[in-house]
């Protein structure tokens, strides 16, 4: 035993360089690698500040989560979202309509801006990241009607979604949202 002991010792003091340049940087991945997850840990949470203007026909939107600028302009503002979201903002609709109609409400003209205030291309269907639920939306009106509305936001936290705000630097999006009642056919 006394002499296999031995040749471990004498190994060891042999190559300590070598063991002691192993253990050094053992030591050092496993610090950067501890550091480094701290760090992703309090940097990953990807946000996107958004808003969405509306624009309507035949119909008064209004209370709520409806915003107006001072030109009259109505928007949601949705907030700051994060990928796999989902997001409710309400307000009501009343239809202006001579007749009874068919209520509309859709999203249109994506825009997604980059950390420089520029436009990205983005995807041209919202569907493949983000999609737009309105309650009531088809719904049969009556003239001067109201309904309350609500709009859904669901944000996508698939990969592909993130790889994309990641390598355009995308910082915020906005989006149109139509809102229009649409005559029925007499059957």
């Amino acid at each position: 035993m006394r002499f296999s002991y031995q040749i471990i010792v004498d190994f060891i003091r042999r190559y300590k360089n070598t063991f002691l340049l192993i253990i050094v940087v053992a030591l050092i991945t496993v610090l950067l690698q501890t550091l480094i997850s701290v760090w992703l840990s309090r940097n990953n949470k990807i946000s996107l500040p958004s808003f969405g203007t509306i624009y309507t026909l035949q119909v008064e939107v209004y209370g709520g989560s409806l915003k107006e600028l001072n030109n009259g302009q109505k928007f949601i503002d949705w907030g700051t979202v994060y990928p796999g979201t989902t997001v409710n903002r309400m307000f009501n609709v009343m239809s202006k309509s001579n007749v009874e109609a068919k209520l509309i409400i859709k999203a249109m003209n994506w825009v997604f801006n980059n950390s420089r205030g520029e436009i990205v291309e983005g995807p041209t269907n919202e569907t493949d990241y983000m999609t737009l639920i309105a309650s009531l939306n088809e719904t049969l009106m009556n003239p001067n009607q109201s309904l309350e509305v609500t709009l859904t936001l669901m944000v996508s936290n698939s990969n592909d979604f993130i790889n994309f705000i990641i390598e355009n630097e995308v910082t915020s999006f906005s989006f149109d949202i139509h809102i229009y009642m649409s005559k029925t056919n007499a059957t």
